[in-house]
This record gives structure tokens, C-alpha cells and sequence, in this order.
């Protein structure tokens, strides 16, 4: 086989994987993407860190605590409320959760939100819808916590005496039951949503420039196997042709 010809079967097998990895690209179903993120800050526990220092929190690796974060975004407890909050997606719960992946942002405290849909407005609604549902289980969780505090405040309050309350420990009581009041009504504001989704044109899925990528190379891969096996098998025959041809009458040596 000539050098042409092996060049030309090569490239033949490439073209025909990489058509192949076409056509099975366009018969998937598209995917679109779109990705809205959280800022979170260190109040864990506002409720609590808000009484003075002896309530504060140890100091927690940033990798850790995002993570930890990004485990809570992903709770099913938001993707049941986003199905509830956005009955036109038509998704279960069990859908939203598998459509849904928030992951943290290694050195920042960012939280990305990242959904995937049939079109790119119905993946940026998700990512949305999610994002919110998030936030206000969040602020639900934080204004109960914050109201607990209070009514544990108020109780420590009412053993004082009438001189206790007077002093300095009753008025420092009052004005921890104000600060956690206000956190409950107004919130700790974290976290904090610092980009929504916007819709994407170009799908997420399937990624034909990755496929016909691979399918070009697996066939340059497969092409240049053929080539060289064959090349291979026929320089075997020939010496196989070789070792085994008898030799020429003049090369026969008679004994005396």
C-alpha cells in the first residue's frame, strides 16, 4: 500500500468518526445552562453572634465552610419549594434536585447556582426560582432561631428582681432581646444574591465541537492502527516467504 493511499485511508476513517459523532450529537436533545450565585459572609449563627463575644464562632477554613454551604444550597428542601413555587417548569422535586447543583467557589465565599433545562429561559427561571426558595427557607430558619433566642432572653428577664432589672444586667438583657428582634424582622442579609441567570443561547449539552473533536481523533487513532497492522502483517509474510523458500540448485552442495 502506497503512502498515498494509507494517507487517504487515514483520513477517510477520520472524516467517517467525525461525521458519526455529528449525527449522534444532533440526535440528542439539547441542554441549556444558566447559573445565578450566592455571597455568603461568616454569620453562621447572626442570632447567637449578635449576644457579645462570648457567643462568637470559631474560625473555620474557608474551603470548608463554603463547601459546607454549597451541601445546605443543595438541600431537597429547596428543590420541593422551587417545584411548589414554579408549578409551569411542570418539574417534581426529584427533577429539580437532578437539574440543580450548587457548588462552592474555591477561595471565595461564593456559591454558584448552576441549572440545566430544555431552553435556555425555562434553565435560567430554574437557577432563579431555586435561588430564591433557598433564601427565604434561609431567612424562615433564621427568623425562627432569632425568636427562640428572644423567648429564652425574655425568660432569663422575668426571674430577675425589680434592683436586677435596674442594673446593668437587666438593661444588657433588654438590649440583646432588641438586637435579636431586629435581626428577626429585618434579617442578617446572607446571604446575598450578586449575579441572577441570565438565558444562554448556546446549549450546555449536547457539545458537538467536543464530540466531532473526539471522533476525529478516535478515527485518526483507529486509521493509523489499520495502517501500521497492515504494514506490519505484510512484512511478517515476507519473511515468513523467506525462511521457508528451498534453496537454488547452485547452491546445493553434493558430499564426495
Amino acid at each position: 500500500m502506497g503512502i498515498a493511499l494509507r494517507v487517504a485511508l487515514v483520513l477517510f476513517l477520520a472524516a467517517v468518526a467525525g461525521a458519526a459523532a455529528i449525527a449522534f450529537s444532533n440526535s440528542q436533545s439539547k441542554e441549556y445552562a444558566a447559573a445565578s450565585a450566592l455571597g455568603f459572609g461568616r454569620l453562621a449563627s447572626p442570632e447567637l453572634q449578635l449576644l457579645g463575644p462570648g457567643f462568637s464562632e470559631p474560625q473555620i477554613d474557608e474551603a470548608v465552610e463554603i463547601n459546607t454551604d454549597a451541601a445546605e444550597v443543595n438541600s431537597f428542601d429547596v428543590a420541593v419549594a422551587t417545584a411548589q413555587a414554579a408549578p409551569d417548569l411542570r418539574y417534581t422535586p426529584g427533577q429539580v434536585a437532578g437539574k440543580v447543583q450548587a457548588t462552592g467557589n474555591r477561595d471565595t465565599l461564593i456559591v454558584t447556582v448552576a441549572a440545566s433545562s430544555s431552553t435556555p429561559e425555562r434553565a435560567a427561571r430554574l437557577a432563579n426560582v431555586y435561588t430564591q426558595q433557598y433564601l427565604k427557607l434561609r431567612r424562615a430558619s433564621e427568623r425562627a432561631r432569632a425568636t427562640t433566642v428572644k423567648r429564652a432572653l425574655r425568660a432569663q428577664y422575668r426571674t430577675l428582681t425589680k434592683k436586677e432589672k435596674a442594673t446593668g444586667r437587666g438593661g444588657g438583657l433588654l438590649a440583646q432581646m432588641n438586637t435579636v428582634e431586629v435581626l428577626r424582622r429585618v434579617g442578617s442579609g446572607e446571604p446575598r444574591i450578586i449575579e441572577t441567570a441570565r438565558p444562554s443561547a448556546a446549549p450546555a449539552s449536547p457539545n458537538t465541537s467536543r464530540n466531532l473533536l473526539f471522533g476525529v481523533l478516535f478515527g485518526l487513532a483507529v486509521g493509523i492502527g489499520l495502517v501500521a497492522l497492515r504494514a506490519e502483517t505484510r512484512n511478517r509474510g515476507g519473511s515468513s516467504r523467506r525462511r521457508g523458500a528451498a534453496p537454488a540448485r547452485g547452491d546445493t552442495v553434493t558430499p564426495r
